[in-house]
């Protein structure tokens, strides 16, 4: 009996042991999930338990890795593939964004500028289709940018009016993301068994393989490509130049999804050179001009959501979802109580343009000292490549945190962006954990964002929960000045011994 199980245990040892135990848990939450009809509205519940309950076994095989223990790497492909194939079974209920990808890409392939009408515009009325009932906010044309107009014109010609295919599309997309981040950890000297902390995240895994959230899938695709070539340019090969190319053409390409991919900018403007800087201004200038044509660039005259810019600016101007530190900031400043937004009237103008400029300009001078950050590592004549490629993604994921904490709108596959960084923050052995304490801030967001679906619950009175921002928020501020802690004690006792020397020489 103890023979047997002793080669039980080495086996499952050989599996991945605890990481293998909490894979297989994680996939009994995730196939939970195939039942449930709807996962808003009355299942809402059911749907939380199973996505948090999945979060324990993710966070298990996280701790189990972080511990130095072995992980195979068939094992962590094979549950990632696993999770997202039984969600593949699902169809999108998380998000209603899909119909409007699907509306989009329907006239993308009957030739008809998406940017040019509002979906519920008398002149596509020709073109309807059951789809067309379904988009949310159909009383403006579409906020998404060309990159993802053309992904979802390619899904509509592959297979026209199926949601699957937006599905499946966002998953390729992910996993592509996940294969970019084990090559990088390979190529900078890390463990890529490291790479379970993004492909086994529950919260990437149920947005894209169940919400069919595509556009951020290509988003992460792309920055994940944009940084693993400018990494391949710095090796001394013929290709080099080829790679720092790719890199200013991938970011291109991630900035004409969302817009949001350009905070990262300033960390690779130094590294692409004034010419690759300028192909990627020019590949970005280029695709917005040749949708603008016929359709105008919408930032100007009426908010009616027309032209390539037009949803945009009623996005940034009324949206307003799930936020922290702006929302506390705008209920602070206006002397409104609201579990949600602060209506956009007179009265309260003058508090949310204040709100809005101190949270841009925090974010912007995050961006610009990241960027700055990189600009002093790159041109250091200390440390090596991988080190400095290193400091790179770390400052990438710094700016990406900085951009959820600040924003106004915090979606959960937002959240996402951050989850690809995480990776790179994992120390590895006689490394300082500096870094490597940020990794749980950012696990915990993941998930606990999740209860902002709690929004939905009822399908007839959408609204935010004062408790549910308590919890998502307010220990991942304790979480973050846990992880910084080190560093700012650091930083305080180093500026306390400057003092006591100075008040010694003074006494002199």
């Amino acid at each position: 009996m103890v023979a047997v199980l002793e080669r039980t245990r080495n086996r499952l040892d050989r599996m991945g042991g605890v990481a293998f135990l909490a894979g297989a848990g994680m996939a009994a939450c995730f196939a939970g999930l195939l039942p449930l009809p709807d996962l808003r509205g009355p299942n809402i519940g059911a749907f939380l338990a199973y996505f948090l309950l999945a979060g324990a076994g993710y966070i298990s095989a996280v701790l189990y890795l972080r511990r130095g223990r072995r992980v195979s790497l068939i094992v962590i492909w094979a549950f990632a593939i696993l999770f997202r194939g039984l969600l593949l079974l699902t169809t999108p209920t998380l998000s209603d964004d899909v119909f409007r990808y699907a509306w989009d890409g329907h006239l993308l392939n009957l030739g008809v500028n998406p940017y040019a009408h509002a979906v519920n515009s008398p002149q596509l009325d020709a073109y309807a289709i059951p789809i067309r009932e379904l988009v949310n906010h159909n009383w403006m044309a579409t906020p998404y940018l060309p990159a993802a107009q053309l992904l979802f014109g390619l899904v509509a010609r592959l297979s026209p009016q199926n949601l699957l295919g937006y599905q499946l599309a966002a998953v390729i997309l992910d996993l592509l993301a996940g294969w970019l981040v084990m090559d990088l950890l390979r190529r900078l000297g890390r463990p890529a068994a490291f790479v379970l902390i993004y492909l086994w995240n529950p919260l990437v895994v149920v947005e894209f393989a169940q919400g069919a959230h595509v556009v951020d899938a290509l988003m992460l695709a792309l920055i994940a490509l944009a940084f693993w070539a400018v990494t391949r340019a710095r090796e001394r090969t013929p290709q080099a130049g080829a790679y720092g190319s790719l890199s200013a053409l991938a970011l291109a390409g991630a900035t004409l999804t969302k817009g949001l991919p350009l905070i990262f900018a300033p960390l690779l403007v130094r590294r692409w050179g004034w010419r690759k800087s300028l192909l990627y201004a020019a590949i970005v200038g280029s695709a917005l001009l040749a949708f603008a044509w016929g359709a105008g660039w919408g930032l100007g005259g009426e908010l009616n959501g027309v032209g390539v810019f037009g949803a945009l600016r009623i996005y940034l101007e009324y949206w307003n979802y799930n936020s922290g530190i702006y929302h506390w900031l705008e209920t602070g400043l206006s002397g409104y109580s609201s579990p949600g937004p602060v209506p956009v009237e007179a009265a309260y103008l003058p508090a949310i343009r204040a709100a809005r400029t101190l949270t841009g300009a925090a974010l912007g001078l995050a961006t610009l000292a990241a960027g700055w950050l990189a600009f002093r590592s790159d041109r250091s004549q200390t440390g090596n490549p991988a080190d400095k490629d290193l400091t790179l993604l770390r400052l990438a994921a710094f700016v990406a945190g900085a951009f959820l904490l600040l924003t106004r709108v915090v979606h959960p596959w937002y959240v996402t962006l951050l989850v690809l960084y995480l990776p790179f923050l994992a120390p590895v052995e006689g490394e300082s954990s500096a870094w490597g304490r940020f990794t749980w801030p950012g696990i915990y967001f993941s998930l606990a964002v999740g209860l902002s679906y709690l929004t939905y619950s009822d399908p007839d009175n959408f609204r935010e929960f004062p408790f549910v921002r308590n919890l998502e928020y307010l220990p991942l501020f304790a979480l973050l000045i846990w992880a910084g802690w080190p560093k700012l004690a650091q930083w305080l006792t180093s500026m306390l011994g400057t003092e006591m020397r100075r008040a010694r020489i003074k006494r002199r």
